[in-house]
């Protein structure tokens, strides 16, 4: 284990879904997968986690996804995509076996490079968007995966050319060690998809709620904001947003922010006010030092 490293109970996180079979088998097949990643050079050196699955791991989010969100720390080269495949289904079975899913066969079902209809090693902003398929072994599912179809999946998406300053080691359940955003990365990058949504026409509910409950979850240090804002503007800079200290008085900005927000009940059960939350994330974010 690194000196720095930080413990991260997955099987506790996995088996908290036990009573919700289809959940229940998303958070075997993602214990595996990052297992997979963990355990496999150069994925371990160049895939950093992110999202609401390390908001879950790490920060106790009750936010139910299995799904996977990583930045890649390497080149988006033409054939990219064929060879984390081939990485992650090379490594698949060793780390099933390892975590005691002998039976649980995972395979890489689709991988869509973005954006369409060009070269990923000529986007701006490119990223892989995967399929992971599982089954039983034994099963109808089975023989499905192997037909190619997807009896159960998760998703995991891969972005490239995405600033990082803050990396953090995590000791997956089973002594596997895996990189992932810090807190300063993690927020600065959820308050730039809140801008982001405007001119990318989506509506992202979550990032007010992960970042309320990162609020209320941690003291700040002053130079722990000033460095949440610095990573925030180079973040902002590298997908041309001007960010100000007024962003989120943005009327679109709070309305997209808010959209579906009851939705969340589904995953949360009881589901705190949106406003509040709201004003508690603008608060944090327009106290930052900007005077600097």
């Amino acid at each position: 284990m690194s000196d720095d490293a930080i413990e991260i109970d997955v099987a506790g996180w996995v088996e908290r879904a036990k009573n919700d079979p289809a959940a229940y088998g998303q958070r075997q097949a993602a214990e595996i997968t990052l297992n997979a990643i963990a355990m496999t050079a150069p994925l371990n050196e160049k895939l950093v986690l992110k999202g609401g699955i390390l908001m879950g791991l790490a920060y106790n989010s009750p936010r139910q996804t299995a799904d996977i969100d990583l930045s890649a720390i390497l080149a988006a080269e033409d054939n990219v995509d064929e060879m984390i495949r081939d990485f992650l289904d090379s490594a698949f079975p060793s780390a099933a076996a390892k975590l005691g899913y002998p039976d649980l066969i995972l395979k890489v079902h689709s991988v869509r490079k973005q954006p369409k209809h060009i070269e990923i090693e000529d986007a701006e902003f490119p990223a892989l968007k995967l399929k992971v398929a599982f089954a039983q072994r034994g099963t109808r599912q089975e023989q499905a995966l192997r037909e190619g179809k997807a009896p159960g999946i998760i998703d995991l998406d891969i972005s490239f050319n995405e600033p990082l300053r803050q990396i953090q080691v995590l000791e997956l359940t089973g002594g596997e060690e895996l990189l992932a955003y810090g807190l300063v990365d993690l927020m600065a990058e959820k308050y730039r998809a809140m801008l982001q949504q405007v001119e990318r026409n989506r509506n992202r509910r979550q990032d007010v709620y992960d970042l309320d409950r990162l609020i209320a979850g941690h003291e700040f240090a002053v130079e722990v904001r000033a460095q949440i804002l610095d990573v925030f503007i180079e973040k902002c800079r590298s997908r041309y947003i001007a960010p100000t200290a007024t962003s989120l008085q943005n009327p679109e900005v709070k309305a997209r922010s808010g959209a579906n927000w009851d939705t969340l009940e589904l995953e949360l059960g009881e589901v705190p006010p949106f406003e509040k939350c709201f004003e508690r994330v603008r608060d944090f974010y327009e106290t930052l030092p900007w005077q600097r």
